[in-house]
């Protein structure tokens, strides 16, 4: 029998992590048995579903790159649920109560949930209560709706959080009373913050795309969040293709994970060491324009090039593209402000007296020149003919090019910044 998964979001807000991890296991479950996985959007409480929340969802996913193989709206499968439940109140499973339609409990049973990740799990009946399945305004509710879709596509195995557990006994009796076979049935423990309490949005865990916004790679936040409650071996970055052929619901743990946003960013940043330059430094040119460092057009006319030397020289010392684009603002910005690090606690005398004579030196060396091993040898040339060091004035020059402490090695700020803007800021910095 073909593997068929299905994730089942409720459109009423955006996809949060909890949801994502789901919703990325079942694609993984799905893709290493050569399987189908079913997008199925749960939108029967129509007083909360919205259409931007399902716009919402899709987006997320396609940017994690969850695909789908089959997608459905419940708001459009309502014959098949009525088909069900006219069966049912044929044989008294069924009764009518102030207009909602409510499923009869029988008494003195016991539900076992065969859990795949959870173990066995009773129920007894006598705890559970009549419920409804078809409201006073027609619509269907989540627990009948679910095993009548279920059933009709051939889900063979119902993944998700633990939080769903108890509803597992209510949809097994639906199923036994309809005479279908249950599907497969396999709970994940939910994901705590630090704090051992449910995640939440104080934990720092909102909206997916609010990661993608923040500069977060897909690929970090896919390995991320496979790595709340499932492991293989000591392994923590893994690319999509070891996911799929690695992941089995052996390995998913029964204790809750947590969620550590800077284990998030450590992931991050490998995945952004793994890009290739050329990449790296196309994707991180949308955040220098949403961090109002550049204009669009503006940016549009700079070599691809460009952005792939700035993405490979700085991306060691940050975690997310947003980051990257910050840090490289120097590079891009014609003027600078120096009030976080201001130029005075670097400007001594000498120092400044170097590098008045380094600027014009540097003006005079041809633009396809202006690289780091001609930049260094002209600038050690300087100093030793006016009895200085690099020392004497390496501080001075880093923070004039690049209003931080911290940069790359001088010279390849320099070729980063080019030619024109060097000269300038030195010049500017020898005359504070």
């Amino acid at each position: 029998m073909t593997t068929r998964v299905r994730f089942a979001p409720s459109p009423t807000g955006y996809l949060h992590v909890g949801g994502a991890r789901t919703a990325l296991f079942n694609w993984l479950f799905a893709r290493n048995k050569g399987g189908e996985f079913i997008l199925r959007i749960e939108d029967t409480d129509q007083s909360r579903s919205t259409e931007e929340s399902i716009e919402e969802i899709e987006d997320s996913m396609s940017w994690l790159g969850l695909d789908w193989d089959e997608y459905y709206r419940q708001t459009h499968r309502t014959s098949l649920y009525q088909e069900s439940t006219d069966e049912l109140i044929e044989e008294g499973r069924v009764y009518e109560s102030e207009g909602a339609l409510w499923f009869r409990v029988p008494g003195g049973d016991e539900v076992v949930v065969e859990d795949l990740v959870l173990g066995s799990v009773s129920f007894s009946t006598d705890e559970l209560k009549d419920f409804v399945i078809r409201r006073s305004d027609g619509s269907f509710t989540y627990n009948f709706a679910c095993v009548v879709d279920d059933a009709e596509l051939g889900i063979t195995h119902v993944m998700r959080g633990d939080d769903h557990l108890n509803n597992t006994p209510k949809q097994l009796l639906i199923y036994s009373a309809l005479e279908i076979d249950p599907p497969e049935f396999a709970h994940f423990p939910m994901i705590l913050g630090k704090d051992g309490k449910r995640l939440s949005k104080r934990h720092g865990a909102t909206s997916v795309l609010s990661y993608k916004e923040r500069g977060f790679l897909p690929e970090g936040l896919v390995n991320f969040l496979a790595r709340l409650g499932w492991s293989h071996g000591d392994q923590e970055v893994f690319s999509v293709g070891e996911l799929v052929d690695y992941f089995s619901l052996d390995s998913v743990g029964g204790s809750s994970a947590v969620f550590d946003e800077d284990k998030l960013l450590w992931i991050n940043h490998q995945w952004l060491q793994r890009k290739e330059p050329d990449e790296l430094g196309n994707l991180f040119k949308r955040y220098l324009v949403e961090g109002d460092y550049y204009g669009r057009e503006e940016l549009e006319g700079l070599p691809p090039e460009k952005f792939a030397k700035v993405a490979e020289l700085l991306r060691e010392r940050n975690k997310t593209l947003s980051d990257l684009a910050e840090a490289s603002a120097f590079v891009i910005k014609e003027e600078l402000s120096y009030s976080d690090t201001p130029l005075e606690e670097y400007a001594e005398e000498k120092a400044q007296g170097l590098l008045g004579g380094l600027a014009e030196r540097l003006s005079s060396l041809p633009e396809d020149e202006f690289r780091p091993e001609e930049l260094e040898g002209v600038t050690r040339s300087y100093l030793d003919e006016n009895d200085g060091g690099l020392g004497d004035i390496a501080q001075l020059c880093r923070v004039a090019l690049t209003g931080r402490t911290v940069s790359p090695g001088l010279f390849e700020t320099m070729e980063l910044v080019g030619k024109r803007k060097t000269v300038n800021r030195l010049l500017r910095a020898s005359e504070f």
